[in-house]
């Protein structure tokens, strides 16, 4: 049975790294929208309507998580997903300073990634990590997280080109879609492609579809990940449910996971967020969601 399984796992491996069988959608001409909106003007509503740009927040935004891993993405993806570490989290942000740290526990022990503009650290149960493959799987995922916890101020930060596409209808909900083209891209890749499905009611960001350059494994997939259960906080709409699915170059659920605590304006310092450790203002786990 081990020799099947692993077999398997190989076989799936080597789909992903093909990277083919599953394209990313392709670009196309503008879609010239009946409410006569181009890409930029429907990202820059959604802004507006997530609480306004985040680079001007001046306080900080901090939430607690707990989720659950699907088996097949662990395997396929181990650095990736990290699952003996990424189980439930505390995460400390400050948008102003560009400062994004996210301490997680799980099975096999705590990890902290201090991510700053061009920089990344991570600690496993204290200790530095120095290699390269621990830093750029961290980078990534902690850039993605931050589009997928933060929303469109995110991609207006990054944004190189914004495209409007044809709205798309699910669950009897309309979406206004926009491809965005970001550099630098999720970690340490160039360029990567996001592209991002707004309610067209409320205006909320609610679905992410995004290449993963940033990693050797991931280089020709594609995820995508669907936010809900929006709440407000200091004037800022936070989602609260998450659900991310690979879906390409092969199709599986990957990643669920859910915010249980949120409070915003503690005043930590960057200094509470270094070495490996929350301390000061920043060590007090996120105030539990009712």
């Amino acid at each position: 049975m081990h020799v099947v399984i692993r077999s398997v796992v190989v076989l799936v491996a080597g789909l992903w790294l093909a990277g083919c069988a599953t394209g990313f959608p392709r670009a196309s001409a503008p879609y010239e929208a009946a409410d006569g909106l181009d890409g930029a003007a429907v990202l820059a509503r959604s802004v507006a309507a997530h609480g306004g740009d985040l680079r001007t927040h001046s306080g900080d935004l901090n939430y607690a998580s707990d989720g659950r891993w699907e088996s097949l993405i662990q395997r396929i993806q181990p650095v990736v997903t990290d699952a003996g570490y990424r189980v439930t989290s505390e995460t400390r942000y400050a948008p102003a300073l560009g400062l994004h740290v996210i301490r997680s526990q799980g099975p096999t022990g705590t990890k902290q990634v201090v991510r700053r503009p061009g920089s990344i650290e991570v600690y496993r149960d204290g200790v530095r990590a120095t290699d390269t493959e621990t830093l750029r799987a961290a980078a990534m995922t902690t850039d993605a997280f931050e589009l997928f916890h933060f929303g469109p101020s995110f991609l207006a930060a990054r944004a190189t080109q914004v495209t409007r596409m044809a709205d798309a209808d699910e669950d009897g909900q309309r979406y206004q879609r926009v491809r965005v083209e970001i550099a630098p891209g999720f970690g340490e890749a160039a360029n990567d492609t996001v592209i991002a499905w707004f309610d067209a009611r409320t205006h909320l960001l609610h679905r992410v579809h995004l290449t993963l350059n940033g990693f050797p494994t991931t280089q020709g997939a594609h995820v995508d990940t669907t936010m809900t259960g929006y709440r407000a906080f200091d004037g800022v709409m936070l989602p609260t449910r998450f659900h991310e699915r690979v879906r390409g170059p092969l199709r599986i659920n990957a990643h669920t996971w859910w915010v249980t605590g949120l409070d915003t304006g503690r005043g930590w310092q960057p200094g509470d967020v270094a070495n490996g450790l929350f301390t000061g203002a920043a060590a007090p786990p996120a105030t539990a969601l009712p």
